[in-house]
């Protein structure tokens, strides 16, 4: 019996991490305004947002920005009055381009991090034996064509390539004579093809206001793992056969589809300056993450099919933006729904519905460049367990995001 725990305590958690969450930090204005940017689709982060935006785009433009992650996790438990998570600060990038290329047809490319996650504890903690430290990195890469069908109607759609890779630590419960429990360590990385398709239409534009709509459809990424690497260490020699040095596996996980209809309003003022109100309704595929599988290479190592039961979830994002001479000033929102039911809520991942305010500030510096910064909070708690490992506590996460981005014309 505790053979077993042990295999599937150790392939939940690293699915855990493996779903991860969506990094939704993925233009600098766009966070200003509650990261809502599908129906207004302007300038290169339209690549990611909606690629038919692209075509708004005049001569050339590349677009840059580094986000600042810098979360704070704690917990209690029955036995523990407060656990904090060790995790440092993460930096996802994103870089995009877009550029005209004939009367109709416009061309881009979008870099970023659309899915990550990051989590550590103290070795020796009350958890050890669910995760002591878990990351995933992904990595995508997105060509784009874009095309305008008529004055007021584009289409566009991207190749993306995804490369993921992740690591994984847990303590196992197996003691000896010489350590008090077992270790194990996991590795991997996988490669994966996906697309990203938009419309845009703008529907009004005169002297006093505007109004555009736009529909984005991201499909599900299937990363699979195939040249995993798993070792264990201090395991007691009665149970080597089992839980060898080192042995590859074999997996893969679904990341979810997102479809997201958004728009954008603008109205006009006499003095030239502007008032912008953006919204974007998102639908994110995450029942696509059912189930988790994982084949050892070693024969004696159990395999493990482990149910994850994720849920399909909606978001509302908004947000304004008033422009006067060269400022921009920038406010947002956004309600997201937690995908994980209660009894599947792991340490490193204590996702919650919850709503999260952003505001942000931008400044033309010339004619051809222009700088963005923006801030995004997350603060929530949620009491929830984790019903195979048998473990339940109270989780509290706060989440501060300044990002720092700038766009240049050519």
């Amino acid at each position: 019996m505790k053979r077993t725990f042990l295999s599937a305590s150790l392939l939940m958690a690293i699915g855990v991490s493996a779903g991860g969450f969506q990094l939704n930090v993925q233009g600098v204005r766009a966070i200003g305004m509650g990261g809502a940017y599908t129906g207004l689709a302007h300038g290169p982060a339209t690549a990611y947002f909606n690629p038919a935006g692209l075509t708004s785009i005049k001569g050339h433009q590349v677009n840059f920005g580094v986000n600042f992650i810098s979360p704070s996790i704690s917990l209690q438990t029955e036995s523990t009055d407060n656990i904090d998570q060790t995790t440092g600060m993460a930096t996802p990038l994103h870089l995009y381009y877009g550029g005209q290329i004939g009367e109709k047809l416009f061309i881009g490319m979008a870099i970023n991090n659309q899915f990550g996650s990051k989590s550590s504890f103290k070795d020796d903690w009350e958890g050890k034996y669910i995760v002591q430290n878990i990351g995933l990195t992904t990595f995508m890469f997105q060509p784009t064509v874009a095309y305008k069908v008529m004055d007021k109607l584009s289409i566009g759609a991207g190749l993306v390539y995804t490369t993921g890779a992740f690591s994984y630590e847990k303590a196992v419960p197996l003691t000896s004579s010489t350590y008090p429990y077992g270790k194990a360590h996991l590795e991997g990385k996988g490669t994966s093809f996906s697309y990203n398709i938009g419309i845009h239409s703008q529907i009004l534009d005169n002297d006093k206001m505007s109004l555009s709509l736009g529909v984005d459809y991201r499909s599900a990424i299937d990363l699979q793992l195939k040249n995993g690497t798993a070792t264990f260490t201090n395991i007691p020699p009665s149970l080597q056969d089992k839980f060898p040095a080192k042995t590859g596996f074999t997996g893969g996980l679904t990341l979810p589809s997102v479809t997201t209809a958004g728009l954008a309003f603008k109205y006009k003022f006499a003095d030239s300056s502007s008032l912008t109100f953006v919204y974007d309704f998102v639908s994110t595929g995450w029942s696509s993450y059912d189930t988790l599988s994982f084949d050892f290479e070693n024969e004696q190592t159990p395999d493990s099919k482990t149910v994850k039961n994720w849920q399909n979830v909606t978001a509302h994002r908004f947000g304004f933006e008033y422009h006067r001479g060269k400022m921009y000033y920038r406010i947002g929102g956004a309600y997201d729904q937690s995908p994980i039911p209660d009894g599947y809520v792991s340490p490193e991942l204590p996702d919650a519905t919850h709503f999260e305010p952003t505001a942000g500030l931008g400044m033309d510096v010339t004619e051809k460049i222009h700088v963005d910064v923006s801030y995004l909070s997350q603060n929530y708690s949620r009491t929830a367990s984790l019903i195979d490992a048998g473990f339940s506590a109270k989780y509290n996460r706060r989440v501060s995001v300044f990002s720092i981005g700038a766009s240049i014309k050519f």
